[in-house]
């Protein structure tokens, strides 16, 4: 017979990876699809420029506070983690309460603002719980897997986005709740 004591329990490693696969759709390719979408809807390039650019300058200048408070804290960062992936794919999703035409500017930019904050405790947490989870030792063999795997989620979201807006055409907004 073989030991039952771990079946129905994913190993640490299977987990992570299939976190950070999950994770991986709401990474770069989300604001290309809405970049082209808002397009289409009638936005300018520089409005479209704005928007994208706003929430890559909010987690860039969030970031590392960002970081500074996963370390701090004495929260479990599984719920700051859980927490920051609800609020990021939350925000991302508010493209499909834009109408057409050049308008509702704010509402894009508001919650890009708010994507660049949530989406900037996503790496800290994953790389913090990734440490605990494995130990020094084992850091960078597990982060490379979880990258790895956060890249393939982006291709495999990008792929189920494209099908979907292909099968909704005209109507492709529901894509983005494929890719968020």
């Amino acid at each position: 017979m073989f030991n039952t004591d771990h079946v129905g329990h994913l190993s640490p490693k299977v987990a992570f990876a299939l976190v950070s696969f999950s994770l991986g759709q709401l990474g770069d390719g989300l604001n290309i699809f809405q970049g082209i979408y808002l397009v289409g809807l009638g936005w300018n390039e520089g409005s479209v420029g704005a928007a994208l650019s706003l929430m890559g300058l909010t987690a860039l200048l969030v970031q590392t506070i960002a970081g500074d408070i996963v370390d701090k804290t004495t929260l479990d960062r599984r719920i700051f983690l859980v927490v920051a992936s609800i609020v990021t794919a939350a925000s991302a999703s508010a493209v499909l309460f834009v109408q057409e035409g050049n308008s509702q500017h704010a509402l894009m930019y508001a919650t890009k603002v708010v994507e660049g904050i949530s989406s900037s405790f996503i790496g800290p947490c994953l790389a913090a719980l990734t440490l605990a989870s494995f130990g020094p030792e084992h850091f960078d063999a597990i982060m490379a897997s979880n990258i790895l795997w956060g890249h393939i989620g982006s291709v495999a979201s990008a792929v189920l986005a494209g099908g979907a807006a292909y099968a909704l055409y005209p109507d492709i907004k529901y894509c983005f709740l494929v890719i968020g």
